[in-house]
């Protein structure tokens, strides 16, 4: 082969290496929400995968995969080939999901990489505008008026929502009828029709409703009021004090993904996370952006399944498996 065209064989087999090297991401993600539309993970996804697309040119395509309470769409993840490209969104559910359950077909601490914290959110106590409660306090007086005739919706037995009213009536003292959904979507869907009397749903899915006049907020479930809604009272100063419950959410993916595929992907959701607009878009929702390292947020696993594993066994929760 004349020198030319060794030059130009040499340089074919560059452009095919670079292409086989090239940076993170190179064809689309798909990024699992393992619940319904419609719900507070679900909104949080489409939020930071747009945001994500848009900095890596490539599509971060959500994926829902409702079903038993988050463990079809996580099993889906544990499963996944460990190339990056399947990525999971997932509620503090994971980390006490373990404790609900007599069986799973995953370790969420062992079958799965933590990346990183994406943010936290309170949750907001809302009834329909024709509720009589327009308080904390009301709510438990109607409960105590007529024990377990006050509805609530939930995600699902064990769901964030239903362990946020359980600590609610434990604090209290009054008992509830839960009325559990395939996910807080499906829920909201009927406390907007009234079909329900209550919940404790998490801002991103309930404070469009509240700031159109849908659904009414009686209670945020922080320490300190809101600087999103300034007007609603902290149902601890609203009638059940000492209440406080938080929700958060992160980024996982399968466990054998390597170190340094992770360390990408903990790069690309580092740039969405920081930028202005993505924050800016969170807050409006609700949802304080936040960023852990992957070994930060395996610590925070550990330590919520601890916690919650106490709070749920003290309660007798069990999921159906």
């Amino acid at each position: 082969m004349r020198p030319a065209c060794l030059a130009i064989a040499a340089l074919a087999c560059g452009a095919v290496a670079a292409a086989d090297t090239g940076s993170f991401p190179t064809r689309p993600i798909r990024l699992v929400v393992p619940f319904a539309p419609g719900g507070t993970v679900d909104v949080i996804a489409r939020l930071v995968s747009a945001r994500m697309s848009g900095l890596a040119r490539q599509q971060v395509v959500v994926d829902n995969r409702g079903g038993g309470g988050g463990v079809v769409g996580t099993e889906l993840v544990v499963r996944a080939v460990p190339d990056g490209y399947t990525l999971l969104l997932h509620s503090a559910g994971i980390a006490y999901e373990p404790a609900l359950r007599a069986k799973l077909p995953y370790n969420a601490m062992t079958d799965l990489a933590a990346i990183s914290v994406v943010g936290a959110t309170p949750n907001l106590l809302v009834v329909p505008p024709q509720s009589a409660a327009r308080s904390a306090r009301d709510l438990v007086q109607l409960a105590k008026q007529k024990p377990g005739a006050v509805t609530y919706g939930t995600g699902g037995i064990g769901s964030s929502s239903h362990l946020a009213v359980e600590l609610f009536r434990s604090i209290a003292g009054v008992s509830f009828n839960h009325v559990p959904y395939k996910g807080a979507g499906p829920a909201l869907t009927e406390l907007l029709g009234g079909q329900i009397d209550f919940m404790i749903a998490t801002m991103p899915g309930a404070v469009t409703h509240v700031r159109s006049n849908r659904l009414r907020a009686i209670g945020i479930s922080t320490l300190k009021r809101s600087s999103e809604l300034p007007e609603v009272p902290t149902i601890a100063e609203s009638g059940v004090p000492g209440y406080e419950f938080v929700a958060w959410f992160g980024l996982l993916a399968p466990a054998a993904t390597t170190p340094a595929r992770i360390d990408e992907i903990y790069a690309l959701l580092a740039r969405a996370v920081e930028s202005p607009d993505l924050r800016a878009r969170l807050a409006a929702e609700g949802v304080d952006a936040q960023l852990t390292t992957p070994k930060q947020f395996q610590v925070t696993l550990a330590a919520e399944a601890a916690r919650w594993k106490k709070i749920i066994e003290a309660a007798g929760i069990k999921a159906a498996n």
